[in-house]
């Protein structure tokens, strides 16, 4: 299963992003108010960063504040004062007046009010309940129209009470239309409902009323559409879930969300909005011309009146705000909205930055895989910036939240997959490394950065070379693949032995075996143990070399394999050398040069073993036998050379090698063939006759 996945990294990066996926849409399912929260946040963010401070004079807000309070009396005016404030109006020539103000008691002066009203662009507002449990019943409820069948429609806010005008009020036919807020969990209103439904009658929000009487003397009758719909308003990839529209008013096409609501463009400064106080209306002092074929919004904004509400720009701000910046964005046409394709779109956009991580993932730099927690975190910024982007300048709300935090999660799973895969290949270069290499120099080599300067270190240690003898012959007449199976089975029998007895194969070259103890960690004893190793070594494996089948080979043509050991102990280095990009491995000293002599000696002195002068020095007394003294090639002094006291009884019994792995074809020949190794567990001069 371990070579399946490293072996194909695409497959585990595939999953980790399928991880990220399924993850990320685990969490919109468990915890949807962060996502939306998070966007709203930065929703709010985007309206005071990017807001327009450039002046809105197309309507002016009327305010009732304090100095208005002050001159005419605490709130609520008498109907004649009302009237009065209306009655400048429209000597101002105001198109509309759209007034956030419900009158819900009759009181006196009512009809004259209703008289002046009449025939005028006067909207009144009214409050709907949304909440089932409380079910205002005041005041008359005017300018619905009835729902298709009576019943009302899906995707529109349903009223279990209202706060109505007066009826004499809206005798004569006065247009209406509710100023009934969505406030958040955050308590901050960033939503109106468009259409409330009031016991089978449509009723639309003031400033879709206030538009409808600036556009035409008809009280315009709003029409629901789905997205299923056809219209030339919105290309179909970014046609909202609904949207308004009226015959009274061509062009006029209002996108919705799902639920019916306007969400409204906080796109002006507060101080960019015309605010006129009703004082100075009353008084005369208000500059007509600002008034003059505007939409004049009238709401209050006394203490003690209580209409204010929280908003993206502030905390606090009165209600006539959230309408006018509503009103301004209906009549730019700039209503922010939530496309019905979004799910597609977000697809999309979880695709992109799938592609964008696992395009930094297939760099072969080494620092693209520690660079991917940033770039999912990058990425869900950049989803950030163009959701604020596209709010601002295009009127899209694009919920980026769950796509960020799949970009975050696709980050980190595929930085796990890229970590675990590297491990996979590190432990399997490691390996490798370890089976070219001296195992404790492969791991001081894994765990330390690629040098170019000499690394070595003087060592006390006792060195072993083993070569088959006869062996290039035997190459020669046999198949490479029998050669090579001979070779292998050799190679692993002496690097199981070496290591048995604690010493490092430090290199396998042909037929020949080169190994060191005490180079690489402090052993006592090392001579003895590489001496056991060697009397191991020549008892095994001339078992294995006699096993060997000569088959279709004339026994004077080739003589037998046999192994020749030199052992030799002294001072010598052990290290790298060579620039960072090839380097090279070795032991080099004296004790190499001899016992690499010493073991092309024995063929000569006729012996399968030789050690060395300083070997037998550290070996205990009577455990060799000095051969005399020989200038060894490359030395320019005499050596002493010894051989196991007891050389000749570590070869194994003439009954146990001669058989073994012979082929049954073969089995007269081999055994003629081998006839005269059999002599190796004989006297030294025996030895030669090979």
């Amino acid at each position: 299963m371990r070579a399946r996945w490293h072996n194909r990294p695409w497959r585990l990066r595939v999953g980790a992003l399928g991880v990220a996926a399924a993850l990320a849409w685990l969490a919109t399912l468990l915890a949807p108010g962060v996502f939306s929260t998070a966007e709203e946040t930065l929703g709010d963010l985007a309206w005071r960063l990017g807001a327009n401070s450039q002046t809105e004079r197309r309507l002016v807000v009327v305010d009732i504040d304090e100095r208005s309070v002050a001159q005419e009396g605490p709130w609520p005016w008498p109907r004649a004062t009302v009237a009065r404030l209306s009655q400048k109006l429209i000597e101002a020539g105001v198109a509309v007046q759209a007034l956030d103000i419900v009158f819900p008691e009759p009181k006196p002066g009512d009809a004259e009010l209703a008289g002046l009203w009449a025939g005028q662009s006067v909207v009144l507002g009214q409050i709907f309940s949304l909440d089932p449990a409380a079910a205002p019943d005041v005041g008359v409820a005017a300018g619905g129209v009835a729902a298709a069948g009576g019943v009302c429609p899906a995707g529109v806010a349903v009223s279990s009470g209202v706060v109505g005008n007066a009826p004499e009020l809206v005798a004569t036919a006065i247009a209406a239309g509710h100023i009934t807020p969505r406030v958040e969990l955050d308590g901050v209103v960033r939503k109106v409902p468009a259409l409330v439904c009031h016991q089978g009658r449509l009723y639309p929000t003031l400033t879709l009323a206030a538009l409808s009487r600036a556009g035409s003397a008809a009280p315009a009758a709003w029409q629901l559409h789905v997205a299923g719909s056809s219209t030339q308003a919105f290309p179909g990839a970014l046609r909202p879930a609904q949207w308004l529209s009226s015959s009274v008013l061509p062009g006029i096409v209002v996108p919705l969300d799902a639920r019916g609501d306007l969400r409204v463009p906080f796109a002006l400064q507060r101080d960019a909005l015309l605010s006129i106080s009703a004082a100075d209306v009353l008084a005369g002092r208000a500059d007509t011309k600002l008034l003059r074929g505007a939409v004049a919004l009238v709401g209050a904004t006394a203490f003690g009146i209580g209409d204010t509400v929280s908003t993206p720009l502030t905390t606090v701000a009165s209600g006539v705000e959230v309408h006018a910046q509503l009103l301004a964005g209906l009549l730019d046409g700039r209503i922010v909205y939530t496309p019905a394709a979004a799910p597609w779109l977000f697809v999309l956009l979880g695709g992109g930055a799938a592609a964008l991580l696992l395009r930094l993932v297939s760099r072969r730099g080494r620092n693209s895989v520690k660079a991917l927690p940033l770039a999912g975190l990058a990425i869900a910024l950049l989803l950030a910036g163009l959701s604020a982007w596209a709010q601002l300048r295009a009127s899209i709300w694009l919920p980026w939240s769950a796509v960020a935090l799949f970009a975050m999660l696709a980050a980190s799973a595929l930085a796990a997959a890229e970590h675990a895969l590297t491990r996979a290949q590190r432990e399997r270069l490691s390996a490798h490394l370890g089976a070219y290499l001296p195992g404790p120099m492969a791991a001081r080599l894994a765990a330390i950065d690629p040098s170019g300067r000499l690394e070595v270190d003087r060592r006390e240690v006792t060195v072993l070379v083993a070569d088959i003898r006869n062996f290039s012959a035997f190459a020669l007449h046999r198949p490479p693949e029998e050669t090579a199976a001979v070779l292998h089975a050799y190679s692993c029998l002496a690097v199981d032995i070496v290591e048995r007895h604690g010493g490092v194969v430090e290199n396998l070259v042909g037929d020949s075996v080169v190994a060191i103890w005490n180079a690489y960690e402090d052993r006592a004893g090392h001579a003895e143990h590489a001496l056991a190793a060697a009397r191991e070594l020549f008892r095994d494996a001339t078992e294995l070399l006699g096993a060997t089948p000569h088959a279709g080979i004339e026994a004077s043509s080739l003589q037998p394999l046999a192994l020749g050991i030199g052992i030799e102990s002294g001072s010598a280095i052990v290290g790298s050398f060579g620039p960072a990009r090839r380097r090279a491995h070795a032991a080099l000293g004296e004790p190499v040069t001899v016992a690499v002599r010493l073991q092309a000696m024995t063929q000569e002195l006729s012996l399968p073993i030789l050690i060395g002068p300083r070997m037998a020095a550290a070996l205990p007394a009577g455990a060799t036998v000095a051969q005399g003294e020989y200038l060894l090639e490359g030395l320019n002094r005499d050596c002493v050379l010894h051989a196991p006291a007891a050389w000749a009884e570590w070869a194994p019994p003439e009954t146990v090698w001669p058989r073994g792995a012979v082929r049954a074809e073969s089995e007269d020949t081999f055994g003629a063939a081998y006839a005269g190794s059999r002599s190796l567990i004989s006297p030294p001069r025996a030895f030669g006759d090979l």
